[in-house]
């Protein structure tokens, strides 16, 4: 009789762990695909939204006006295609040397004014972050010793400083989990950190998972100082 509940006991818990295992493999697969759906739906109807009354208008005069959801969505549609066109232009206006001048022009106006100055300063760093490839922005996954000695962190090195006194630490960013666009940002000497063998994908994937989305082999090594610049 113990026999029997003991077997019975082992087997619902291996059903309950498939049956976990399963649901949380099918979360990975439908959770991502909805988030990039409600994502691409808020882009397209914010930056639709923007020029979507000047389409109104403009095919106003030819006696045309939206009725139904397919009219809508054909004027969004326009209007989003108008937008990026209008930030394309402004991108080839500002990377020649007119356009420098006049953009440099407008940002000492804003940089003197309080309030807008902060937020157009924090803006405009926030897109040079996010527009940076990876190669410049994460270079390496590592481990470190965090927040004590004895307990291990991932980090991805983002660069290297260099002390009055000629000692070069390397800049490290520790990304929170499951949230890795805030963390904390530390400096080591290279020999204090531990190499591995993880791409930045793969460490960014570890993080986002919070650990389930683990490499079926990584590698952990200590490393001679590197130098960034090269």
């Amino acid at each position: 009789m113990k026999q029997k509940m003991k077997s019975g006991t082992l087997y619902n818990v291996g059903f309950e762990k498939s049956i976990r295992r399963k649901l949380i493999a099918g979360l990975l697969v439908v959770f991502p695909v909805f988030i990039t759906f409600f994502v691409i739906k808020f882009l397209f109807t914010m930056i639709g939204g923007i020029l979507s009354p000047v389409v109104i208008r403009a095919i106003g005069f030819f006696g045309f006006s939206p009725k139904s959801k397919i009219d809508e969505f054909i004027v969004t549609s326009v209007a989003f295609v108008l937008t990026f066109v209008a930030i394309y232009s402004i991108g080839v206006i500002a990377t020649n040397f007119l356009g420098k001048f006049i953009i440099n022009f407008f940002e000492s106006i804003l940089h003197n004014v309080p309030i807008i100055k902060n937020i157009y300063t924090s803006s405009k760093k926030l897109i040079e972050i996010i527009s940076l490839p990876s190669t410049q922005s994460f270079k390496r996954v590592v481990i470190v010793d965090y927040p004590r000695v004895g307990m291990k962190a991932f980090a991805f090195v983002t660069g290297s400083i260099k002390t009055d006194d000629g000692t070069k630490l390397t800049s490290l960013f520790i990304p929170t989990t499951p949230n890795p666009t805030s963390g904390f940002l530390i400096y080591l000497p290279e020999e204090d950190i531990s190499e591995t063998n993880l791409n930045i994908e793969e460490g960014m994937k570890l993080i986002v998972s919070g650990g389930i989305l683990v490499p079926d082999r990584m590698e952990v090594y200590t490393n001679e100082p590197i130098d960034e610049d090269e």
